[in-house]
């Protein structure tokens, strides 16, 4: 499927000033290799590499021309760059879409209280308590445009998603899991229990 603009983003437009994504690539990479020699300079005491490195990261040109791409030098594939459009796109509309429908019941939700003619729209009433879930889902789909839409950076142009990627063991991260999933689970536990004694108690008047 064409989108527009995404074949200027990978293979770069000279006409609109746009780098291919190869030459951010190349540059990043120029990058890396400039920051693994200050690694090794370093750890060898080298006083005068580590000077002439670090007058390079002073060079507004180094900055603007190779290190701006330094994180193009973790990625494989000139696709690579490109989120998921579809998932993206049509995230974000029903998002969009579902903002237009709360704007819109609470509407009518005012305006059949200021006609005091809201418990007689039993409909509306339906409608209303079928779209309790409809703002967590907005709130999901908004996380999904987020966090897909800026695959795959953690920093744009500086840290792709698999170089931040952690060493935490699987161990660590089901242990999380389990804590927060029981603690949630008592919670919501402790919540319904309330609410259903208040519903039996019922209205004081």
């Amino acid at each position: 499927t064409f989108v527009a603009g995404i074949n200027d983003l990978v293979s770069g437009n000279a006409q609109r000033n746009i780098m291919s994504v190869s030459e951010k690539m190349e540059r990043g990479r120029h990058a890396r290799e400039v920051l693994l020699e200050y690694r090794k300079a370093r750890e060898a005491n080298d006083e005068s590499t580590l000077a002439e490195i670090r007058q390079k990261f002073n060079d507004k040109e180094f900055l603007d021309n190779y290190f701006r791409y330094f994180g193009y030098a973790f990625i494989d594939a000139s696709e690579d760059v490109i989120p998921n459009v579809a998932i993206s796109f049509y995230s974000f509309h029903l998002m969009v879409m579902l903002g237009f429908f709360f704007v819109l019941l609470f509407v009518l939700a005012l305006f059949f209280l200021y006609r005091d003619t809201l418990q007689k729209n039993r409909w509306f009433l339906w409608i209303a308590l079928f779209s309790i879930p409809l703002p967590y889902i907005a709130g999901e789909l908004g996380w999904v445009v987020a966090e897909m839409g800026r695959q795959p950076w953690i920093i744009q142009d500086l840290m792709p998603v698999n170089a931040a990627v952690t060493n935490l063991k699987e161990g660590s991260v089901i242990t999380t899991f389990i804590l927060f999933a029981v603690l949630f689970t008592v919670l919501l536990s402790a919540e319904i229990s309330i609410m259903v004694k208040q519903i039996k108690i019922g209205p004081k008047h």
